[in-house]
């Protein structure tokens, strides 16, 4: 009969080996609690915050949308990476660790993925600079890279800081006019570019709240110096698109032609803002 004396040691080694084991598993859960591994976003606004502050190697997908250079300021990023529809059935073979949505997301996809035990983070809409400042910070806490999203705000603030120490000491006014005379009113980004940029929004000052139509009536009577418009597909003609060149707009841009803004620069809350702020400063010349 084998002694059993000599297996005794074995089985304490064996279990300091698990416990060791144990123990490293719990570290290792620690240090990666805040950052994880399988990142999907499916939403064009958090897939931009997430394209710049996180690597390919953590991000399982992005939406579609991020690969449109016409409304994704990250689209040369988002080329290689593998992308969805926002629909469960594409997300749930991905087995993320985080799913990031906005406000736009599709509600059931996010219901269903939380329902199913899934993270889901969902990032409020920013219409201002303090907003999108917060976006910024919470998406880098949900992804554990909070030193990049403060070296975003920080490059942010110190562009627009830049554009304010050079403005006009009278603001002139603008407005932005889109394809059925579409326009952004106060509580937009829009605004808040237009007023960092030293413009006077004229749709804000007529009550125009959010985004809304503006009359032609109504903008000729407001006589804005300057009027900008985005266009979302450029080199595109619809019966929308050709209210651009009305008679009232063109008497109106007569004297100052109208003012091109990319659309991807708007679109999503981010630091790109900053882009725009440049871009609107530099009109008044």
């Amino acid at each position: 009969m084998l002694s059993l004396l000599p297996q005794r040691p074995l089985l304490k080694n064996w279990s300091a080996v698990c416990i060791l084991l144990s123990l490293l598993g719990a570290v290792s859960q620690a240090v990666f609690a805040g950052q994880p591994q399988r990142i999907v976003s499916i939403n064009l606004c958090t897939d931009q915050l997430l394209l710049m502050l996180v690597g390919p190697e953590r991000i399982a997908s992005i939406s579609s949308l991020a690969l449109d250079p016409h409304s994704s300021y990250m689209a040369a990023s988002a080329s290689e990476h593998h992308t969805n529809h926002g629909k469960t059935e594409e997300l749930l073979p991905l087995k993320p660790d985080l799913v990031l949505a906005s406000g736009f997301a599709a509600r059931p996809a996010v219901e269903l993925m939380r329902r199913l035990g899934h993270r889901v983070e969902v990032l409020p809409l920013a219409s201002n600079m303090a907003g999108i400042r917060s976006n910024i910070r919470r998406m880098a806490e949900l992804v554990g890279a909070e030193e990049k999203g403060e070296r975003l705000i920080q490059n942010m603030d110190q562009r627009i800081e830049s554009v304010a120490r050079n403005l006009p000491k009278h603001r002139p006014k603008g407005i932005f006019y889109q394809p059925r005379g579409y326009t952004s009113g106060s509580d937009t980004l829009q605004d808040e570019a237009m007023h960092l940029a030293g413009w006077s929004n004229v749709a804000a000052e007529v009550g125009v709240s959010g985004y809304s139509s503006i009359g032609l009536e109504k903008l000729l009577m407001a006589q804005p110096e300057q009027i900008f418009t985005s266009s979302y597909a450029p080199g595109t003609s619809s019966m929308a698109q050709r209210q651009l060149q009305h008679p009232v707009i063109r008497q109106l841009t007569r004297a100052r032609p109208m003012v091109e803004i990319a659309y991807r620069l708007w679109i999503c809350d981010g630091p790109m803002i900053a882009d725009a702020v440049e871009a609107l400063a530099a009109a008044h010349k």
